[in-house]
């Protein structure tokens, strides 16, 4: 009898030991445009070991939203782990114009790099201007942590893996890279290129899981507003070809990156990465970021009530059951936390709202159509004699970036140009509203949108005039998009499992800015600087 206490109080110490241990692996998953409508939706055709194995035993966040104006893969990718919006880390858009060079930028080109598995632009992290989580926890363990990214989209996987990890990413039929991180491919990553992995699909069909839960849940197989992809068609199945069914060519690779298969592919790279990096394995916490583009491009094309999107979700449902069964066999799951978000929502397509409901005012509006409309708006205002107006330099996405030297030459203060066209795209429709540089900027007379667009603003990089659409308004001419205020937009999952996560469903107002500080407190590490997000205690044990 007199043992009895020393046992307890050594199950006590062991037990209070294996809490204060730190993760073997933090493993951020974010898939690109993913609604948290698709789990609600979709859940009861799910497996038990993928999504609903980490509903069933972690932290789900049911109201989870982005803030800010302008949702994009780069931005939110950059939030997720920087902890902070656009106007914070710089990261304002996938791409932007850059008034000294008169071009359209990429987020993540760097001239000052080389690309290492193609040519081209080097990319790097360069441009965002805050550290990570990553860059924090590589920090306090000596830079010992290895954090690695991984996407099809170089954006993705650069921004995630932050300044000082390392990112890899998926361009046609090679896995690349740039010397930011490293002089030479490694040898597995070279070895992984040959193998013939991204020619293997060519010719093999995309055929439906669940084609009868499909017909009940989705809009019609053949909808002909669905933009489908290269040789893909709008029907299934879906025969991954390309347009030219007797060899390979580029448009394969477009089909391929447009079909469920290249998410196998990608979590079959991040296996070997995972074995020759000894992620997890090493006595030091690491972190895999993965970032899956399929979702984002199978729903630019075929809209969130297709059978399409709804079986790429069956789908990723599987593949993340038998990434988390490797994990758990060469890490263990207790070992773990993962974390699972994503970048953005997706409106409907206009086309599809409007048969459904042809007295919702729904529609699309192209980058080509705004400037014409800013042009005619500031050459009435302004009287200008030009034969051919030039007010307008550069639209992207919801920027206008008006050209400052052709206002010059008219006399007129770039400022009046700026609110006049302000003042009146405010009255046409479909805008909701419109923002000036200097409005933003000095946050004056800002109203609930305006504060959304002043956080997505970074001066050196946003347009004069800035822009919102009225709900179920998307920039395109085909298929549907994402990029406004609305809750479609930003409504996201964020899921959190693992060692110190208290499983349960949570219904609080919370943004997926809140996973970085909060790996950061689970993880005993300094929050990534500026930080705005909060840690999520309420899902802490």
């Amino acid at each position: 009898m007199k043992r009895l206490p020393s046992f307890y109080a050594l199950v006590l110490f062991l037990a209070t030991i294996g809490i204060a241990q730190p993760p073997k692996l933090v493993v951020l998953i974010s898939l690109d445009l993913f609604p948290y409508d698709y789990i609600e939706r979709f859940q009861p055709y799910f497996g038990e070991n993928g999504f609903n194995y980490l509903l069933k035993n972690g932290a789900s966040f049911t109201n989870a939203r982005y803030e800010h104006a302008y949702l994009k893969t780069a931005p939110d990718h950059a939030s997720l782990v920087t902890g902070v919006y656009s106007h914070l880390h710089g990261i304002t858009a996938n791409h932007w114009y850059d008034r000294k060079k008169k071009q359209t930028v990429n987020c993540v080109d760097d001239e000052t790099v080389m690309m290492l598995g193609s040519t081209g632009m080097g990319r790097s992290p360069r441009n965002l201007k805050l550290t990570t989580v990553g860059d924090m926890l590589r920090l306090r363990t000596g830079n010992q942590s290895k954090v690695v990214g991984i996407s099809s989209k170089d954006r993705s996987a650069i921004l995630m893996a932050g300044k000082t990890g390392t990112a890899y990413w998926i361009e046609d039929s090679v896995v690349v890279t740039s010397t930011y991180y490293m002089k030479s491919l490694p040898p597995y990553i070279s070895a992984f290129n040959r193998s013939g992995i991204f020619e293997q699909y060519f010719g093999q069909t995309w055929t439906e899981v669940n084609p009868l839960a499909a017909a009940k849940l989705c809009d019609t197989d053949d909808a002909w507003y669905e933009s489908g992809g290269p040789g893909l068609g709008r029907t299934f199945p879906h025969r991954i070809i390309g347009n030219d069914f007797t060899r390979i060519t580029p448009s394969y690779y477009g089909a391929l990156d447009g079909s469920p298969f290249s998410a196998e592919i990608l979590l079959a790279l991040g296996r070997s990465i995972f074995a020759a990096e000894s992620l997890g394995t090493r006595g030091v916490t690491d972190m895999f970021c993965i970032g899956i583009s399929t979702p984002d491009i199978i729903g630019h094309s075929f809209g969130p009530n297709s059978h399409e999107v709804f079986d790429d979700v069956l789908r990723t449902d599987s593949l993340l059951a038998s990434f988390f069964s490797f994990l758990d066999t060469h890490v263990g799951l207790d070992n773990c936390i993962i974390a699972l978000s994503s970048d953005h929502g997706i409106a409907p397509i206009p086309e599809y709202i409007k048969k459904t409901s042809p007295a919702t005012d729904a529609g699309r509006i192209t980058a080509d159509e705004v400037s014409t409309i800013a042009n005619r708006v500031l050459s009435n205002r302004f009287r200008a004699r030009s034969s051919i107006p030039r007010w307008v330099e550069k639209v992207i996405d919801c920027d206008i970036y008006l050209n400052a030297g052709f206002i010059d030459s008219l006399h007129v203060p770039i400022d009046s140009a700026m609110h006049v066209l302000r003042d009146s795209l405010r009255t046409i429709h479909p805008f909701a509203a419109a923002y000036s540089r200097d409005q933003v900027a000095r946050a004056r007379m800002l109203d609930t949108l305006g504060k959304k667009v002043a956080l997505s603003y970074y001066a050196l990089r946003s347009g004069d005039v800035m822009f919102i659409l009225k709900p179920f308004y998307v920039t395109g001419s085909e298929g549907t998009n994402h990029g406004q205020p609305y809750d479609y937009d930003t409504h996201v999952p964020l899921i959190m499992t693992g060692r110190g996560i208290k499983p349960g469903v949570y219904a609080n107002n919370v943004s997926p800015i809140d996973i970085a500080p909060t790996l950061s407190y689970i993880l005993k590490i300094a929050f990534p600087p500026n930080r705005e997000g909060n840690v999520l205690m309420e899902a802490l044990k």
